[in-house]
């Protein structure tokens, strides 16, 4: 599961230590989970605040690295 957590400041971050300070909610390490989760509101109700679009845009190119990471670590 990859961690994803709202800052003090509003933003929404990848935390890939799991120990960042803020509200958090996790998505499956699959990027349908993340397509799914970052085109509807479900991301926002899970951290009870609304996603900008500079910041989903982030999320979306972050999240894809991490992903394609996660899959070389896994040697996929």
């Amino acid at each position: 599961m990859v961690r994803l957590v709202k800052t003090g400041a509003g933003n929404v971050e990848i935390d890939a230590t799991g120990k960042k300070e803020g509200r958090g909610t996790y998505l499956c390490p699959a990027w349908d989970c993340w397509e799914k989760a970052l085109k509807g509101r479900q991301l926002e109700q899970a951290l009870k605040s609304k996603i900008t679009a500079v910041n989903r845009e982030h999320l979306v190119k972050h999240g894809k690295e991490l992903l394609e990471e996660l899959k070389l670590a896994q040697g996929q």
